[in-house]
């Protein structure tokens, strides 16, 4: 199987926390095997940690770039963020990409922690970051972040591995153009929704002077492919529902998913009593939200998220 395509579009691999851990670092050696680009790990929460098993796919991979998509800013201080993933970029050689997101705010409810201006947390984590990669000692007041006289006490492998930003809305969108390497879309995006969030980069690498042409944009995809097109789209019901529950408002991926308001409203409704709405996931939803069904059906989707 190619893994690349005329327009260099490269295939990975992503394991979310809630898949079995062991099976995740198998799935990923033998990822590298077949010549697959990457493989990331979410920080779903309350799930297996994303660094940790990161980590071990690193000592066993030879060629995978290691995403971490994404880490949020707003459950761990960036110089603790930072040590973690240096220590990654060591072991594998320079494949780190990392990448910090806002999460979802359901999670962050639950472990009451303040939500109440992401954007500001990303922007003073990104600078942090990449402060503290590139040798600086930080000092000083954010409104997220204090420093004192703090500075990495060890040689990193690389002082300057890129910094992703996973992110949705037309703001953050904005703002990973403007201050980061690389956009991570999650999962559920569909075709229109890439060509939207495109627009929306573009705008932000404006702002600061950056080139569009060498920001990444990677984009999630929940996947099933069988001759029985239907058994693939079942099975992927239940994970849709997961996502969508866990937002359980509009969003403008929901929006160009097709997913009307309130359907999402009710998924959300379900999935604070403790259990996933798969039953309100509709053949629509599905093909507005991942890229299901028989090997035609699926290599016309992929084709679609390229164009």
């Amino acid at each position: 199987m190619s893994t690349e395509t005329t327009k260099n579009v490269r295939f990975g691999v992503l394991f979310s926390g809630a898949f079995p851990l062991l099976r995740a670092i198998e799935g990923s050696v033998l990822a590298d095997k077949l010549g697959y680009d990457s493989a990331w790990f979410g920080e779903d929460y309350f799930y297996w940690g994303g660094i940790a098993t990161g980590t071990a796919v690193a000592e066993r991979t030879e060629n995978l770039t290691i995403g971490l998509g994404i880490l949020t800013p707003l459950t761990r201080h960036p110089a603790l963020t930072v040590m973690e993933t240096a220590a990654l970029d060591h072991i594998s050689g320079g494949r780190l990409v990392m990448g910090y997101g806002a999460g979802v705010r359901y999670w962050m409810n639950q472990m009451k922690l303040d939500y109440s201006s992401p954007m500001t947390a990303m922007r003073e984590a990104v600078a942090a970051s990449r402060g503290l990669y590139q040798g600086e000692t930080l000092d000083g007041d954010g409104r997220f972040y204090s420093f004192d006289n703090v500075k990495l006490n060890f040689p990193v492998y690389r002082t300057d591995p890129p910094i992703y930003l996973g992110v949705e809305g037309p703001k953050m969108l904005t703002l990973s153009g403007e201050i980061a390497d690389g956009t991570v879309l999650s999962v559920l995006a569909s075709p229109k929704y890439v060509a939207w969030a495109w627009e929306r980069v573009r705008e932000g690498c404006a702002i600061s002077g950056r080139d569009p042409e060498k920001h990444k944009m990677v984009v999630y995809v929940i996947f099933a492919m069988d001759e029985d097109g239907e058994a693939a789209r079942n099975a992927v019901r239940t994970t849709i529902a997961e996502y969508l529950g866990a937002g359980g408002r509009p969003t403008p991926i929901s929006k160009h998913g097709g997913v009307p308001d309130d359907t999402i409203a009710e998924m959300g409704r379900i999935y604070r009593e403790g259990r996933f709405p798969t039953e309100l996931v509709t053949d629509e939803i599905v093909k507005g939200c991942s890229i299901a069904g028989t090997p035609d059906e699926c290599k016309a989707s992929i084709q679609a998220m390229i164009d």
